[in-house]
């Protein structure tokens, strides 16, 4: 590649910044009626990383609620809706011994302010 050539793409694509924001979000998997609970390790406008007692596979397309932190915002705090697949799950992500880390993209979200 000729460096100097700045017709030719970039293959780089910067990471969507991501929040340290510790907080509830429920869970379940599409389809099914029962919500489950993790705790948010960081949340990004692409994606939120969160821990769970429950390990679903990658490719598990689900649907979350986040509260978000006024903090965040600079308003009272807000419900999210997120729609998206388990994109990846770590198992050597130890901030509740035992709980996998589980990576889930957010392809659609929707506030809600019930």
């Amino acid at each position: 590649m000729n460096p100097d050539n700045r017709s030719e793409p970039s293959s780089f694509v910067p990471r969507a910044t991501r929040y340290p924001i510790q907080t509830l979000l429920r869970f379940r998997e599409r389809g099914k009626a029962e919500w489950q609970e993790g705790t948010t390790l960081n949340i990004s406008r692409t994606g939120v990383l969160f821990q769970s007692e429950i390990n679903l596979p990658p490719k598990t397309l689900i649907e979350m609620q986040i509260t978000l932190p006024h903090e965040m915002l600079g308003e009272p705090k807000a419900n999210v809706l997120c729609w998206g697949p388990v994109v990846r799950t770590d198992m050597t992500f130890t901030e509740k011994a035992g709980q996998p880390a589980l990576a889930a993209a957010i392809l659609r979200y929707r506030f809600s302010h019930e």
